[in-house]
């Protein structure tokens, strides 16, 4: 027995005789090495008699393995492992008493103990602690190049390391440690942790790395309680990373740096972001499907970056809530100049934590900022996306789409905003949305929003739709325009009260200048009133949105948006109406299924025409299109008069007796001779419906009159031969349907021709009379 623990001893003698063979000189203190000018000599360790303790709170041993253990053996252990001044490891218990270092034990079975110990002894380069049951505490000191394993006990155990950075800054130390608190100090450099392993177990655990430059995460774990990287005062000095593979597990978080912040792999699980504040940009991911409720909760996350971009990017598996837990200030995501995008594949949902104090301060008030150059938001739900009451969100930038939010359905409550640009555009209703009916040929009708849809209930109280008011919509009358054109007035009120920058987007059914878009139009149900001019070619021929014909009503579509920076696309949306009109509503909120799925304007965009608004322009005098109405201010060219074609019958004469007179005779006087056009009034006793048109003089030659017909609308018309300014006769009376003739068997009133004598009382003596022919006979007379 005995000659087996002498041949222990040696074989321990000689590997620490192999490892300490230096040139030192010996330092004050027991157990000191020494190293001089001197040939160097075998070392042989000073034994030294233990004294007697009450209580020996742990004890220090150099393992046959070659690592440094630690062990304790009380109900509450303390232990302080230092480096003294030469670089060599001393330990202490809670008395500030010397912990003796157990190297070996001597010919006698008798331990022996140094006080210090040179790191390089630690052949095995780890310092591995298992205090045991009880409430313990550990500080380690941590040399350059030493690893460190902590083993968690029964009780409430906390650690706190320092590390001391090599020649480039930067402490790579590999720690495995596991207790209730950890805390790690960087001193001032960089802290590598990526070959670590960090586990902080039970209610309230904590793990907390300060005093650094940056920060480079291994695997970290503290299910129930919280990683602090940086203080609040005193944020790190860099950036916060973790490395490729490793998983960053954490209840709360709480992260202060002035560099980046990246924990975005996918194998992070972290429940709640008390704080995270960063001078450059944020990337968080978070896998919550295995949490209670599968929710991550954001607190606050800013990032500070100045003139330069600093982004915000949280993409979670599992739900997301935006809540502020700040009694005074609502912010919970800001850039001072950079995006925010927050996605998740469950709900998304933004609440004021305090609503009461949204009047006090804009700037607080805000629930969701994203500032500067680069202030854009994106958000994606793969559920719902759910905004509380008196929820804000802010964006800088007014390019398209600078906030652009996406869910399969949107949940609003009230007083609810988005503001772009700093008013540019403001948007605050989008449900429920405005429905109308056509009633043919001209007239539109409300789908009024609700339960109680009949305006004359007594319980029924007008429910305000988003984006128009489908009772304000009016179209004026027609007026001339140009020469043959027309003028039509659209008029509707847009908006909700407090809402900036809306576009009216507007298809006036005319081919000429068919569409136009009026842009940053003001809400608070302004009357907005469009003019438009319909070209000859618009009112004959369009049959754009719906329009049969000519004499139809000319047929608008037209639609209204937010700002174009303000997206919002889903399939369905509930915002909360105003108590007043619940009774009406029949509930605090209105479901609206949104076909096309842009929620921010009433059109479809997968369809060609635009949704929802109509209105009609009605032809003032439905027979006859604008182009025939006269033009006061225009002198007609002249019209060279032709000469009436005149039908005779050739009549034949026996014998007259004429008896001649002597009579006075006049130059005859020029007649003004040509054909008209009458546009007949469907009341028999009524006026023309204009003033009667000439047409040109060969209109009975041919195929005129079909070319004619063919071109005019419906209605009833007649064709006159006027002679002089006081005769006229009619040719033709017709009524047109399709451009066809249908000749009314009453047109024309007449009746045979018939020749009587003349009765000659002076007595006159007989002529006889040449026969001409009955031309020849009229143009003698003549």
């Amino acid at each position: 027995m005995k000659s087996r623990s002498l041949s222990r001893f040696r074989s321990l003698f000689d590997s620490l005789r192999s490892h300490w063979r230096q040139e030192r000189s010996e330092s004050i203190g027991v157990g000191r090495l020494r190293t001089d000018s001197q040939p160097a000599q075998p070392w042989v360790p000073r034994v030294r008699t233990l004294e007697p303790r009450i209580v020996l709170n742990a004890t220090a041993e150099l393992g046959v393995l070659g690592d440094l253990v630690l062990s304790g053996d009380a109900a509450d252990d303390a232990l302080d492992v230092t480096l003294n001044g030469a670089g060599q490891i001393e330990i202490f218990d809670a008395s500030a008493t010397v912990v003796p270092i157990r190297i070996g034990t001597d010919m006698m079975g008798n331990p022996i103990t140094v006080d210090s110990l040179d790191p390089n002894q630690i052949t095995s380069g780890r310092l591995r602690a298992d205090l045991g049951g009880g409430n313990d505490s550990l500080r380690v000191d941590v040399p350059v190049g030493l690893n460190v394993t902590v083993v968690d006990g029964a009780g409430n155990d906390s650690l706190d390391i320092s590390l001391n950075a090599d020649a480039s800054g930067e402490s790579a130390n590999q720690l495995d440690l596991a207790a209730e608190d950890i805390h790690i100090d960087g001193g001032g450099d960089d802290i590598d942790l990526a070959a670590s392993q960090l586990l902080a177990t039970g209610p309230g655990a904590q793990i907390t790395i300060d005093d650094a430059r940056s920060v480079r995460l291994g695997e970290v774990a503290v299910a129930e309680g919280a990683l602090r990287v940086g203080a609040v005062g005193d944020p790190l000095q860099g950036e916060v990373s973790q490395a490729a593979g490793t998983s960053v597990s954490a209840s709360h978080l709480w992260v202060s740096a002035e560099g980046d912040v990246d924990l975005s792999d996918d194998a992070n699980s972290i429940v709640t972001v008390d704080r995270v504040h960063s001078a450059g940009s944020i990337d968080l991911h978070s896998d919550v499907s295995g949490q209670p409720d599968a929710t991550m909760t954001v607190h606050d996350m800013v990032t500070t970056s100045g003139a330069l971009q600093g982004d915000i990017n949280v993409d979670v598996d599992g739900s997301v809530d935006l809540v502020s837990s700040d009694l005074s200030n609502d912010n919970v995501l800001v850039t001072e100049n950079g995006q925010i995008s927050v996605t998740a594949s469950g709900d998304i949902q933004v609440m004021d934590f305090v609503a009461a104090n949204d009047a006090d301060d804009v700037a607080t008030s805000h629930e969701i900022i994203a500032g500067g150059d680069n202030g854009r938001l994106m958000m994606s739900a793969g559920n719902e996306w759910v905004a509380g009451d008196s929820v804000q969100i802010h964006a800088s930038q007014t390019t398209d789409g600078a906030v652009r939010l996406d869910a399969s359905s949107f949940v609003i409550g009230d007083d609810f905003e988005i503001n772009t640009g700093d008013g540019v555009g403001i948007a605050r209703r989008f449900a429920p949305r405005p429905e109308l009916d056509v009633v043919p040929p001209s007239g539109i009708e409300p789908v009024y929003p609700g339960l109680i849809t009949d305006p004359t209930d007594p319980n029924y109280v007008k429910i305000e739709t988003a984006f128009y008011d489908v009772e304000s919509i009016q179209t004026d009358t027609l007026t001339q325009a140009n020469e043959n054109d027309a003028t039509g007035v659209l008029s509707i009120d847009i908006g909700a009260a407090g809402e900036n920058g809306l576009t009216l987007s507007i298809d006036w059914g005319g081919p000429a200048n068919r569409f136009e878009r009026i842009e940053n139009l003001a809400g608070d149900s302004t009357r907005v009133d469009v003019s438009h001019v319909y070209l000859e070619s618009d009112i004959l021929n369009s049959t754009l949105n719906g329009r049969p014909s000519a004499t139809d009503p000319l047929a608008v579509r037209f639609a209204v948006s937010h700002h174009d920076s303000i997206v919002l696309t889903g399939d369905s949306i509930v915002q909360t109406v105003p108590p007043d009109q619940v009774v009406t509503a029949g509930g605090p909120t209105l479901q609206d299924s949104v076909p096309g799925g842009v929620l921010t304007s009433t059109d479809n965009p997968l369809t060609p025409q635009l949704e929802s608004g109509r209105a009609f322009f009605v032809i003032p005098r439905v027979n006859v299109p604008l182009a025939f109405l006269p033009v006061r201010d225009v002198i007609p060219d002249p019209v060279e008069p032709a000469t009436p074609v005149i039908l005779t019958s050739s009549v034949q004469l026996n014998q007259v007796m004429v008896d001649a007179v002597e009579s006075s005779a006049s130059p005859p006087s020029i007649r003004d001779e040509y054909f008209q056009l009458r546009v007949l009034s469907p009341d028999p006793d009524g006026d023309d419906l204009v003033d009667p048109i000439r047409l040109p003089d060969s209109i009975l030659a041919e195929d005129r009159l079909d070319e004619l017909f063919s071109e005019l609308p419906d209605g009833a018309y007649e064709i006159d031969y006027v002679i002089g300014e006081s005769d006229q006769r009619v040719i033709l009376r017709v009524d047109l349907r399709n451009g066809k003739a249908i000749i009314s068997d009453d047109d024309v009133g007449g009746a045979p021709l018939k020749l009587d004598m003349l009765e000659i009382h002076n007595e006159l003596e007989p002529i006889e009379v040449e026969m001409l022919p009955a031309t020849e006979a009229e143009h003698e007379s003549r």
